[in-house]
């Protein structure tokens, strides 16, 4: 009897809907006349990262770990990535800043939702000390 349960696609699949959401809006940023094209294109890059490991975690979930694992580390770096975009003092908002602190909102969500699916499958996968009846 398997008492490791099949893993669930509600992961890879919110990877996939974040990792679009950001994706779409560093290309947005970087076609819409911002002066710079970096946010955007740091944007895109954190996205596509994401639409990849959540889009190869559903096609191969035998490394699904590993993806995972890759995509917490896009989801920290587009944590931090608010940090770039934070205005000088007295200064308003502008929209790739805007974009960027959303977007910094999503992935924190994000790592959040992976640390949990973390702690959640380390103490299911810990070995009991009872021996249990099959």
């Amino acid at each position: 009897m398997d008492t490791n349960p099949a893993p669930t696609a509600f992961i890879p699949t919110l990877t996939l809907l974040i990792g679009g959401t950001v994706l779409m809006a560093g290309i947005w940023t970087m076609i819409s006349g911002a002066e710079s094209t970096s946010p955007g294109l740091t944007l895109a890059a954190i996205g596509f990262v994401l639409e990849a490991c959540g889009l190869a975690s559903l096609v191969y979930p035998s490394v699904r770990k590993h993806l995972m694992h890759l995509a917490i580390l896009a989801a920290l770096f587009g944590m931090g990535n608010v940090l770039s975009a934070l205005p000088k003092a007295g200064e308003e908002w502008a929209q790739a800043e805007l974009a960027t602190a959303g977007c910094s909102v999503l992935c924190a969500v994000l790592f959040a939702v992976y640390v949990k699916s973390f702690v959640s499958a380390r103490l299911g996968n810990e070995p009991t000390s009872q021996p249990q009846n099959s």
